[in-house]
């Protein structure tokens, strides 16, 4: 985990150099993160009492879990995962500035071709009256996040085997840079819930209408949509900001979380299986995605840890002696 930390570190130094070359007012915008991310870091602080409760229910079940090895690796993955979300932010409020928005009419029209001659959030929002706007946001910011976030030091927290936490790391890494950065960066693009504001027109209107008789705009989704633009317009940043439909994160993370609960349990498969679906669903329901974005996301991530599989296999606990993919097997670890 050591090294997690640190290559995070030289990923917020290559954000950072990006920042310097393409923003203008460079100092301003690590200024303005750093007083936002503070802002936000206390607004949480109210989740702290759960936080040590879970602690201490993992600690009751388990005392080896706080060895002294152990805790080392949960906080040099502690402090990575900080230093590497900071990192991801700069990078991907950076987008427009080095290629502008451009593919959203592209892929809007295969989202429409692939599924009948229909916008796929037209499927989704058929199912609204069922649905509760509020457990939608939940599971949208407060569920996904804490993997989103933190996914490396639930590793050094609760798996022994060093190949599978060296093969989840490298896939971890996958879904933000590899999906969230390269691939963003090719695939320029707002979504359906910013089409009409960056393009004109009223091609997504009705999704507009739909996510306000839902409920979705008054939820904490809809407040996030608005900061985001206004963020966006305004030239500013802040961690967790950035705009960027394709591929999705968002679905690159849950099947991220789905291929992790498959390996470690096949109890645990089904929960992650519908974790991964109800993601892709919320993401095309709350129009922040097109339905292709998630498509492309959980191909490519399922691709990719199926390499990570064959070229390092799982072993029952950290093995004593040198693998025969030794450059692998501490790639990350």
């Amino acid at each position: 985990m050591k090294r997690f930390f640190l290559y995070s570190v030289a990923y917020l130094m290559c954000a950072t150099a990006v920042l310097f070359l393409f923003r203008e007012h460079p100092n301003y915008q690590i200024w303005d993160a750093g007083r936002r991310t503070a802002k936000t870091m206390i607004a949480f602080v109210h989740y702290l009492p759960y936080i040590i409760g879970g602690f201490i229910v993992l600690y009751l079940i388990s005392k080896q879990l706080f060895s002294k090895k152990t805790l080392a690796e949960m906080g040099w993955a502690f402090a990575g995962c900080l230093v590497f979300s900071s990192a991801f932010t700069f990078m991907k409020t950076s987008l427009p500035y080095i290629i502008p928005f451009y593919a959203d009419p592209l892929f809007a029209d295969i989202d429409k071709a692939l599924h009948g001659g229909v916008d796929p959030w037209v499927f989704t929002h058929s199912f609204a009256q069922y649905l509760n706007a509020d457990l939608i946001s939940v599971l949208y910011f407060a569920i996904w996040g804490l993997p989103a976030a933190f996914f490396p030091f639930l590793l050094a927290a609760t798996d022994n085997d060093a190949n599978r936490k060296a093969r989840f790391l490298l896939l971890f890494g996958f879904v933000w840079i590899g999906l969230g950065n390269f691939l963003a960066y090719m695939g320029s693009s707002v979504g359906p819930v910013y089409y009409d504001r960056l393009i004109g027109g009223e091609r997504f209107a009705d999704l507009i209408l739909a996510l306000e008789t839902s409920g979705i705009t008054g939820t904490h989704i809809g407040t996030v949509q608005y900061g985001l633009w206004k963020v966006f317009t305004e030239h500013t940043q802040m961690v967790g900001s950035g705009i960027s439909a394709f591929p999705s994160v968002h679905n690159g993370v849950a099947t991220l979380v789905m291929l992790y609960l498959w390996e470690r349990s096949k109890w645990l498969a089904p929960v992650g299986i519908a974790f991964s679906a109800a993601i892709l669903f919320a993401s095309v329901y709350v129009g922040w995605h097109y339905a292709i974005d998630g498509y492309v996301s959980i191909i490519l991530v399922t691709a990719v840890w199926y390499g990570l599989r064959k070229a390092l296999p799982d072993g029952k606990t950290a093995p004593s002696k040198p693998c025969k993919t030794p450059e692998l097997e501490g790639a990350l670890a």
